[in-house]
C-alpha cells in the first residue's frame, strides 16, 4: 500500500503530490502503514480516502479503486447511517461503536456486516482538525457465529425441554403398565384361589397354593414399582423385606424371620428372576426346615461381595435338607435353576446336620 500510494496519481486530488503533504497526515499515514490492524484516515476539506494493507480486504469490489476518493463516495450506501459519526469525530467528539450492524454494498449485492471501530479526530501540524482516523474490525463472522451458538443453545434448550416432557410422559406410561400388570396378575391369583378351593386333593391343591405364591411374589414387584418414583428400578431393600413378611402367616413366624438386604436397585428385568427365587427358597424353609416342635430361624440376605457381585442367602438351621423340592428334580429347584440363569447366577446348596443354605452369587448390575 505503500508502494500504490507513491505510484497513485494525485495531480487531480485536492491533497497534492504526497512530498507536499503536512508532516500530520504523513506521520499518520507511516503508522498506518507499519500496523496490521485493519485503518484508515480521511483528510482534508473532502476526506480524501487512505488506508493500509489490513483495511484493503474490506473494501471487497471497491478496491483499489478507493484509494484517494473522497470518503463519501467509496461508501456512498451507507454514508447516511455513518454521517453522524464522522460529523462527530470532525467536531472533536471521538466515537466507538460495537458489532454495530451496517447493510453494504461492497461484492455487488447487500450484504449484513457487524464493525467494532472508532471515528476520531486527525490534526495538521498547526493543531487544528484536518480529518480523521479510524480503527476498526469487521466482526461479522464473530457476530453470525455468535448468534448461531445462541441459536443452537435454544434449540437445545427446547430438545432437553422436550425430553423432560417424554421423559415424565414415560413414567406416567410405565407407572400405569406396572399398574395394568399387577392388576392382571391379581386377577390371576383370585382365578387359581377360587379353582383351589374346589381341589380336594391335598397335593394338587398345595400345587395351586405354591403357584399363587410365585404369582404374588412377580405382582409385589409391578405394585412397588407403580408406588416408586422410578417406574424402571426396584429397591430391593424395602421390597425383599416387604416379599419376606407377605410370606409368613402367623405372628411367632414373623419374629423368626431374619431379613438384612443392603440398599441396592436392580433394573425390573432382574428383580422378578430374584423375586421368584426368594419367594421358592423361603416358602420351602417355611414348609419344609423345622418339624411342628422344633421351631427356628430363617435367614434372608442380600450383601454386596464387591463392587462387581451381590450375593442372595436363604439359610436356617433346620432339619438339613428342603425335603423333595432340594432332592434332585423339584419344579422349585428347576425354577431357581432357570432363574438363576436369567441372573448370570452360580448356586451353592450346602446341608448339614444344623440346617441347610443356598447362596446366589450374580453380578451388579444396577441402574
Amino acid at each position: 500500500m505503500a508502494q500504490r500510494i507513491a505510484d497513485h496519481d494525485w495531480s487531480g486530488s485536492p491533497l497534492g503530490p504526497p512530498e507536499t503533504w503536512p508532516l500530520s497526515l504523513r506521520t499518520l499515514l507511516n503508522l498506518m502503514l507499519s500496523s496490521r490492524f485493519p485503518m484508515f484516515a480521511a483528510w482534508g476539506p473532502d476526506l480524501v480516502f487512505l488506508y493500509n494493507d489490513a483495511y484493503a480486504p474490506m473494501l471487497g469490489e471497491k478496491e483499489p479503486r478507493a484509494l484517494g476518493r473522497r470518503f463519501a463516495d467509496v461508501w456512498d450506501d451507507i454514508w447516511n447511517d455513518i454521517l453522524p459519526l464522522v460529523e462527530s469525530a470532525l467536531a472533536g467528539r471521538a466515537t466507538w461503536m460495537e458489532n454495530l450492524p451496517i447493510t453494504m454494498r461492497r461484492n455487488g449485492y447487500p450484504e449484513a456486516t457487524y464493525w467494532t471501530f472508532s471515528y476520531s479526530a486527525a490534526h495538521d501540524d498547526a493543531g487544528n482538525i484536518a480529518g480523521m482516523f479510524c480503527a476498526c474490525q469487521e466482526t461479522t463472522a464473530s457476530v453470525e457465529s455468535e448468534r448461531m451458538l445462541r441459536q443452537r443453545e435454544e434449540t437445545l434448550a427446547e430438545a432437553l425441554e422436550a425430553r423432560e416432557v417424554l421423559l415424565e410422559e414415560k413414567d406416567v406410561l410405565l407407572a400405569e403398565v406396572n399398574h395394568r400388570v399387577k392388576n392382571s396378575l391379581q386377577l390371576v391369583v383370585s382365578a387359581l384361589s377360587l379353582q383351589s378351593r374346589r381341589i380336594e386333593d391335598p397335593a394338587t391343591k398345595a400345587a395351586f397354593a405354591q403357584a399363587i405364591t410365585r404369582v404374588r411374589a412377580i405382582t409385589s414387584v409391578h405394585e412397588r414399582l407403580y408406588r416408586s418414583g422410578d417406574p424402571l428400578v426396584v429397591d430391593m431393600k424395602s421390597y425383599l423385606e416387604g416379599l419376606a413378611d407377605d410370606l409368613v402367616v402367623t405372628p411367632e413366624v414373623r419374629t423368626r424371620m431374619q431379613v438384612a438386604v443392603e440398599p441396592v436397585t436392580m433394573r425390573t428385568e432382574r428383580a422378578i428372576p430374584l423375586a421368584i427365587i426368594v419367594n421358592e427358597l423361603v416358602t420351602n424353609s417355611l414348609k419344609y426346615a423345622y418339624p411342628a416342635d422344633r421351631p427356628g430361624p430363617i435367614v434372608l440376605s442380600l450383601r454386596r461381595v464387591d463392587d462387581e457381585m451381590l450375593e442372595l442367602t436363604v439359610a436356617d438351621q433346620g432339619v438339613g435338607m428342603l425335603a423333595k423340592e432340594e432332592t434332585g428334580g423339584g419344579l422349585g429347584t428347576k425354577l431357581v435353576a432357570t432363574m438363576a440363569s436369567q441372573l448370570g447366577a452360580t448356586v451353592e446348596r450346602r446341608a448339614a446336620n444344623d440346617g441347610f443354605r443356598v447362596s446366589l452369587t450374580f453380578p451388579r448390575i444396577e441402574t
